[in-house]
């Protein structure tokens, strides 16, 4: 008997039953519990595979990680990935072609579901937390019905597992998505699962994106250059206009903290940052919020800290992915033609504050009303029938909605006649205006130069409206266009910029003192701003001065004046002035030709963006200036009558003779507040080189003082402190010769700036006031 014989008779024989009645058993319910209990193997990805911060980013970055393969992974300077939708770029802007349709509304929007995610930054310091599911908005309804997956989920997008970012204890679902943001010193960019949504290469400030929180699209893009003072106010002032439940991205690009001050540092961290106080200049910073809820990531890189032998803030790569909520909550407005409109603007852009508010039920609750019965009053004017209102808008909705809710809520609007001139074909520009129901004419830009643009556009403005002949050498290049229907025609022209804010009492105040443009010839126009308009200098209502110096902002012009003064001496194409120019020459080219304007001003400028504008200017100059804010006062027609030339001259005159002299340093002493008249004589020639002095009186006044603006004759007046104030330059005045003999006109105080005056007519003033500029 062999030895393998007798193994398997001796020893696997008498153990053959415990075989199959034990150990087999055993083995196969192992094998069953171990494959219901594993998971596949997970091997770790391809290093080709990886999303690193920043890949989908840079392509300089990029290359420096060794990512290789772009069929595997592709920046946004690729194409995309296979079966990954295309990202909807901006369309170059269509010349003199009608407007790209409005897509169809939104599905009805739902209350949240779920709220979580995780984030990871590459640079600086980072913060995480769980974000709370925050509270339901009052006023909302739920749709009942699971909302389809978005087109910018996971599954959409076609994001593979390798792709995802995973994190303990969170589960991807269809409806996560992927944050992916730089912000450096030259470049902002963020992508929604790898694909792109913002990008900015060359403005300074802090960029934010609002995205919808059901669909994942973007609402709303805005940068706020920081940088320059008072810009943080509007900042402000449109994250509180968002809806609560938004995402909110912000990211710096070059700077974004000099005058970013506790106002706005607070509104960042009511938001969840945790590094808004530490912000300093040039650092880089990068923060994904919900409004209402708690921050989904933040990072921050410091010019002190940061390794980059540059002078700002290493560039931060940011990621954090969210899952979209499945259903969409929809406000419970009442079903009516204006509130489908704002359910459609609404599903479509933010920022727009009580139009979107699901607690603001009626249109009508969006808007501050005056007086209906005054409305009724006026409506029953010459004028309301005969006044359009223009208004020429740029690429900035926020202002336009801003200056057309303002009209809106004046009394005496003829809503039939507000139309909207655009520079080109903008979804959300249009949108504004459907919104409202007013008319929309969109001219292309046409020349080489911001003025170009503008006074073409002002061109066909009044061709269209005023029905003004212009010669074939004022024409643009390709002419303007003759096929188009002209919104309508009118006798006056209310001219309004997309960042100017009337007053509640505008159209009262221009029908009042319109009848002066029958009367007198003389006086070619009526504006509704005021350059001195400051508290302290600012208080009758019912005052308005003549001025042989052009106000062009929010200026009522009669078809008299464009015909005979504006559309013959027309600019030709080429020419690089303003499109003003020739209503300014027409002022002064004959004395006594006047323009009107209030004390109090009806009109004030708002932006602080433009083309001629910026953060700055707006802030130190116009930021302060006070508007009127009732309707309760009564203009009469014998003030009116006042007005013209002859009882103009007549007033002025008694006036200065009625004053009492000041000779004394008001702007060391100030004046008490009395009633009496008073009267000051200012060393002052004409010319720009000798406004030192009157600068400095306006300066003491606590208003505008730039420069001399909106004199009549040599002479300005204010009620300043109870006292009808006039201010009369010497020798410009024909009025000079009131000065006492034994008076010594006021100077300037000598600085490093101006020349020290004659020690015979020099001021006993010794220190220079505060000055607005």
């Amino acid at each position: 008997m062999t030895l393998l014989s007798f193994l398997r008779r001796r020893v696997l024989g008498k153990a053959s039953s415990i075989i199959k009645r034990v150990v087999v058993p055993a083995v196969g319910v192992v094998l069953v519990l171990r494959l219901l209990t594993s998971q596949p193997a997970h091997n770790p990805p391809h290093p080709t595979n990886l999303i690193l911060p920043g890949e989908a980013i840079d392509p300089i970055f990029e290359k420096q990680v060794g990512i290789g393969h772009t069929s595997m992974v592709r920046g946004h300077h690729k194409e995309p990935l296979e079966g990954l939708p295309v990202v909807p770029q901006p369309s170059p802007v269509l010349r003199d072609h009608p407007p790209p349709p409005i897509p169809p509304p939104a599905q009805p929007p739902a209350l949240p579901t779920s709220n979580s995610h995780r984030a990871t930054g590459s640079s600086g310091k980072e913060s995480s937390g769980k974000e709370s599911s925050g509270k339901k908005s009052s006023g909302k309804k739920s749709s009942g019905k699971a909302k389809p997956s978005s087109s910018w989920s996971l599954a959409s997008a076609n994001i593979t597992d390798s792709h995802k970012v995973r994190f303990k204890g969170h589960a991807i679902t269809n409806q996560t998505v992927t944050l992916t943001l730089m912000s450096s010193s030259d470049k902002v960019f963020m992508s929604l699962n790898k694909r792109e949504i913002y990008r900015n290469l060359g403005d300074r400030g802090l960029h934010v994106v609002v995205i919808n929180q059901h669909s994942g699209k973007v609402m709303a893009r805005q940068v706020f250059d920081t940088f320059s003072a008072g810009v943080e106010e509007e900042m402000v002032e449109f994250i509180d206009d968002v809806r609560d439940g938004r995402i909110i991205v912000f990211a710096v690009l070059d700077e974004a903290s000099k005058n970013l001050s506790w106002r706005g540092r607070n509104k960042l961290k009511e938001l969840g940052s945790r590094w808004s106080d530490k912000l300093a200049y040039r650092d880089m910073w990068a923060l994904v919020t919900r409004k209402g809820g708690l921050k989904m990531a933040e990072t921050y890189s410091n010019v002190a800290t940061a390794d980059t032998g540059y002078e700002w803030g290493g560039p931060v790569f940011l990621r954090t992915d969210f899952d979209l909520e499945e259903e969409d909550g929809e406000c419970g407005w009442p079903e009516n033609e204006r509130n489908d409109a704002r359910r459609v603007f609404c599903s479509r852009y933010d920022g727009y504050g009580a139009i979107c508010d699901c607690g603001v039920t009626s249109w009508s609750d969006v808007f501050f009303h005056a007086d209906d019965q005054l409305h009724q009053q006026l409506s029953q004017k010459k004028l309301y029938k005969d006044l359009g209102v223009v208004i020429l808008a740029s690429d900035r909705p926020h202002y336009l909605y801003k200056t057309l809710k303002a009209v809106w809520e004046a009394p005496g609007v003829n809503r039939e006649r507000v139309v909207v001139y655009a520079d080109a074909h903008r979804r959300e520009i249009t949108a504004v205006a459907r919104l409202f129901g007013v008319h929309l004419v969109v001219e292309a830009q046409r020349g080489n130069s911001s003025k170009q643009h503008i006074r073409h556009k002002v061109q066909r403005v009044f061709r269209d409206v005023l029905g003004a002949k212009f010669s074939s050498d004022t024409m643009p290049e390709g002419n303007l266009p003759d096929d188009t229907l002209p919104p309508f025609s009118c006798s006056y022209l209310l001219l309004l910029e997309d960042d100017i804010q009337v007053s509640i009492d505008i159209f009262k105040f221009l029908y009042a003192v319109s009848p002066v443009l029958e009367r007198d010839p003389s006086v070619l126009a009526i504006s509704s701003f005021n350059y001195f308009g400051y508290r302290d200098v600012a208080n009758s209502l019912t005052t308005v001065y003549r001025t042989s110096e052009l106000n062009p902002l929010a200026l009522l012009l009669p078809a008299t004046t464009v015909h005979q003064y504006l559309a013959p001496k027309w600019l030709v194409a080429n020419a690089t002035k303003e499109w003003y120019n020739p209503l300014e020459e027409a002022l002064k080219a004959v004395p006594g030709r006047a323009l009107l304007y209030p004390e109090v001003p009806r009109a004030r400028h708002m932006g602080y963006r433009g083309v001629a504008i910026e953060g700055g200017i707006q802030h130190n100059f116009f930021r302060d200036h006070v508007l009127a804010l009732t309707t309760d006062y009564d203009l009469s027609d014998a003030e009116v009558l006042k007005l013209e030339s002859t009882q103009y001259e007549a007033r002025l005159l008694q006036t200065l003779k009625n004053s009492e002299t000041i000779r004394f340093d008001f702007c060391k002493h100030d004046l008490l507040y009395k009633e009496n008249p008073l009267v000051i004589y200012v060393a002052y020639n004409g010319s720009r080189s000798d406004e030192a002095s009157i600068t400095y009186i306006f300066g003491c006044l606590r208003t505008w003082s730039l420069y001399a603006e909106a004199g009549w004759r040599g002479v300005w007046q204010f009620h300043y402190h109870g006292h009808w104030l006039s201010v009369v330059a010497v020798p410009l005045s024909p009025y000079s010769y009131l000065k006492p003999t034994d008076y010594e006109v006021v100077t300037a105080p000598p600085t490093t700036t101006t020349t020290p005056a004659p020690p015979s007519s020099r001021s006993t003033t010794t220190t220079p006031p505060p000055s607005s500029s």
